[in-house]
């Protein structure tokens, strides 16, 4: 597949992770919801992998693997967040609010680290 298409799928896929906490946020709906931030979050995973694969093809020989670069470490460090943020508001450690709210600040973060690739 083409870069492009991991691109489009990784989209689809945290799409369907924000529905599942939109789903939160109403009564009835959150336990269906939920499948659907399961869903996406694996198809932001694959695609993201799928991703660095195509990426890493055109990277010089040498090079360090973009697998240990700190922004992919970090990303992934924040996906796990992601996936477990739900369990907190089931549980009632956070309101449903509060986890949509750090859900939107953990997005932004994934969005910056994804677009800028930044060397830390």
């Amino acid at each position: 597949m083409s870069i492009q298409t991991y691109h489009f799928l990784h989209l689809i896929g945290l799409i369907l992770v924000f529905v599942g906490f939109g789903g939160l946020l109403s009564s009835e709906g959150a336990k269906k919801s939920m499948k659907w931030h399961g869903i996406g979050l694996i198809i932001s995973l694959v695609s993201g992998f799928g991703m660095l694969a195509k990426m890493s093809k055109g990277l010089p020989e040498g090079a360090p693997s973009l697998y240990t670069q700190h922004w992919v470490i970090v990303k992934l460090a924040l996906w796990l967040v992601l996936g477990f943020l739900p369990v907190l508001a089931k549980r009632r450690v956070l309101s449903a609010q509060v986890v949509v709210l750090i859900a939107i600040l953990i997005g932004a973060v994934l969005a910056y680290l994804g677009y800028y690739k930044p060397a830390f």
